[in-house]
């Protein structure tokens, strides 16, 4: 069989007719379709191999289990799976929303999410957990991109099933170990064992992460090691004691000792639904003067004690989402201490807030793009860089940074154009013109190159960058006199002051 090339528009047969692209996996696409025949005026979605030689075979795992199996408000269910042509169709029914995991990473929607629709949702998804188990189906892999938000419904609905098996005992060994690490229990990672328990570990890992933005387990260590979890409300304290005692109970490695069943999460929380001061996420309230965390992040940096301080930082960011200082304190410190991810997320926080000035927003831009260099993520670099040139007047600090950014992204020629501006600006600056020999000589402009590289020497004599460059360039012209008189002047310049 050859690759087919889909696109909206294209009939499978006379079955279907692909309308647009929802998804892309590893093995498959997902697209919303029309049905032809049967005809029918709802929508289906189709899972289609992205290469029938690679991908079938797991197409048929994800329907074999849910064609017979009853229709459920919180299941996407799976209508038909055959050939259509030399495809091995999977027609499922369609859901008008997006995973949870895109959700999450929607500041704007996630910032409106409270407790109540977070212990909502998984009440659902528990009881739709508990179907499945009742009909000796296990699904595997839940994690946010498995669980679907159906828009209408305002619910979560469970979908891919691809690693999904029969209930024959409480743990089955399985020859696919697929699925996301990071969700998985320890069983299922360390002896290759899925069942009924492992998905309300999955199902925990999950809302751990909805609730605290953080994994349970967050390196390839901790998951190898079986590192103990933090409680949730140590990263975020507005969590319900009973929400994070619930979520502690279904992360136990234990198999014998973790919740027991699915029926028993959907109880649990159905309770605490019933709760009348039940509390939502914190409205963000600046501390008073004196008393708050953004006060004792302050003392403890300046006492050097960076982790305390990160931590009082971040403390305050959750009391008052739109206390600046607090993310920025809180970013720079966990871009100093290594938490690069953590330092992106706190800026880019930064950069969604109405309030934030100019100059801030240009900082911050400024920042992220330094960052992303470091990071050798170049196109994020020169995106964040840009957006900071725009504000205008653009400081000489700002415009240098620029400089060495597009420069490492080998966006020579704005690089250069930017460095005239500043020239001109500052005609006799010896920084601005050894950039741009850096950046003449990057362009194979030699002789441009050797021209501000001498202009330099006069105002800084012992430059070692334009010292090598003008080496070069005289060794490059056969001028081997030349060439000697600059290595002799570089050997001065590295020779030690006594």
């Amino acid at each position: 069989m050859t690759e087919m090339y889909l696109h909206p528009g294209k009939r499978l047969g006379s079955r279907y007719q692909l309308e647009s692209l929802v998804g892309t996996g590893q093995f498959g696409q997902v697209w919303r379709a029309k049905r032809l025949h049967p005809p029918s005026d709802m929508p289906v979605a189709l899972k289609l191999p992205l290469d029938p030689q690679r991908g079938e075979a797991v197409l048929m795992a994800d329907g074999q289990h849910m064609i017979d199996l009853p229709s459920h408000a919180g299941i996407v269910a799976v209508h038909w799976q055959g050939r259509v042509g030399s495809l091995w169709v999977v027609e499922m029914e369609f859901v008008n929303g997006s995973p949870l995991s895109h959700l999450m990473e929607d500041e704007t929607r996630w910032s409106k999410v409270t407790f109540i629709d977070i212990i909502r949702w998984f009440e659902g998804v528990a009881e739709a957990l508990a179907f499945l188990h009742q009909h000796g189906i296990a699904h595997g892999d839940l994690k946010p991109d498995n669980l679907l938000f159906d828009e209408p419904s305002r619910c979560l609905k469970i979908t891919d099933f691809g690693t999904s098996r029969r209930l024959t005992d409480n743990l089955i060994r399985t020859t696919r170990h697929a699925g996301a690490w990071a969700y998985q229990a320890p069983e299922i990672q360390q002896a290759n064992q899925r069942g009924a328990i492992s998905d309300l570990f999955s199902v925990g890992a999950v809302m751990y992460h909805a609730v605290t933005g953080r994994l349970p387990r967050a390196s390839i260590q901790a998951l190898l090691t079986s590192a103990p979890i933090t409680r949730p409300r140590q990263f975020n304290p507005a969590i319900p004691p009973a929400l994070d005692d619930l979520v502690m109970q279904l992360l136990v490695d234990d198999p014998a000792r973790r919740l027991p069943s699915a029926r028993e999460l959907q109880r649990q929380l159905q309770i605490m639904l019933a709760q009348e001061h039940l509390p939502r996420l914190p409205i963000p309230q600046p501390p008073p003067p004196g008393t708050g965390h953004l006060d004792r992040a302050a003392v403890l940096l300046a006492q050097g004690k960076l982790e305390e301080a990160r931590t009082a930082a971040a403390e305050a960011t959750l009391h008052s989402t739109g206390l600046i200082p607090a993310l920025e304190l809180y970013a720079k410190l966990s871009d100093q201490l290594g938490y690069t991810d953590e330092a992106i997320l706190a800026f880019k926080r930064i950069l969604t807030l109405d309030s934030v000035s100019e100059e801030t927003r240009r900082a911050v831009e400024t920042y992220l793009a330094d960052l992303y260099l470091r990071l050798h993520r170049y196109e994020d670099a020169e995106a964040y860089i840009e957006r900071a040139l725009l504000i205008q007047p653009v400081p000489k600090a700002i415009a240098f940074k620029a400089v060495i950014v597009l420069g490492a992204c080998t966006k020579l020629e704005r690089a250069l154009e930017l460095l005239e501006a500043l020239e001109f600006a500052h005609p006799k600056d010896g920084a601005v013109l050894e950039k741009k020999a850096w950046i003449l000589w990057l362009l194979h402009r030699y002789e441009d190159a050797a021209r501000v590289a001498r202009d330099v020497l006069e105002i800084m004599p012992d430059n070692e960058i334009c010292l090598r460059r003008l080496i070069d360039y005289e060794t490059l012209m056969g001028n081997a006199r030349r060439a000697e008189h600059y290595q002799r002047q570089l050997a001065l310049s590295e020779q030690p002051i006594s």
